[in-house]
């Protein structure tokens, strides 16, 4: 794995997941040198943006939605926040599955953690008040990836079901 530095943020990456665009970049550096904070947050806001775009439509409240997770989630700054949604953009047009980003969430998160993500896809999910049902093909698969139970993947999306019809 490497590092690649993007103006603010550090981000580890494994070689063999690496986009082509960032390999080419003359801003790896730091190689072997892990920064767990960053890459999770690469990850964690790649999967938010592969799940908005599951259902091929782009929503503004779908993606308003996701920034404010991110920020809350992450105690980034609006500035962080357009840095890490550009990249982890970049990095999930030219990703060829999922796993370069779950495999990042099993190695950094907790269970209760991975249980929160899958609760944050979920009201995603939900933003524009209907589940497509790309979306959740998605997040079934995502929570498979995790290792999370059926059982998880039910009771994370009654809670955001609820959460999200709440006014």
């Amino acid at each position: 794995y490497f590092t690649y530095n993007y103006r603010d943020f550090s981000f580890t990456i494994y070689d063999y997941y690496c986009p082509p665009s960032i390999q080419a970049s003359n801003e790896i550096a730091n190689y072997n040198q892990p920064n767990t904070k960053h890459t999770i947050e690469y990850a964690t806001a790649a999967l938010l943006i592969e799940l908005a775009k599951a259902d091929f439509e782009e929503d503004q409240v779908e993606r308003t939605l996701i920034i404010a997770m991110l920020r809350d989630t992450f105690d980034l700054s609006q500035k962080e926040i357009d840095e890490l949604l550009s990249f982890a953009e970049t990095g999930s047009e030219e990703a060829n599955d999922l796993f370069q980003f779950t495999q990042l969430v099993n190695q950094h998160y907790s269970h209760t953690d991975k249980i929160t993500l899958v609760e944050n896809l979920w009201l995603v999910a939900f933003a524009d008040g209907r589940l497509d049902k790309y979306e959740e093909q998605f997040i079934r698969k995502v929570s498979g990836l995790l290792h999370l139970a059926h059982s998880e993947f039910i009771k994370s999306k009654l809670r955001a079901k609820d959460k999200a019809q709440q006014p």
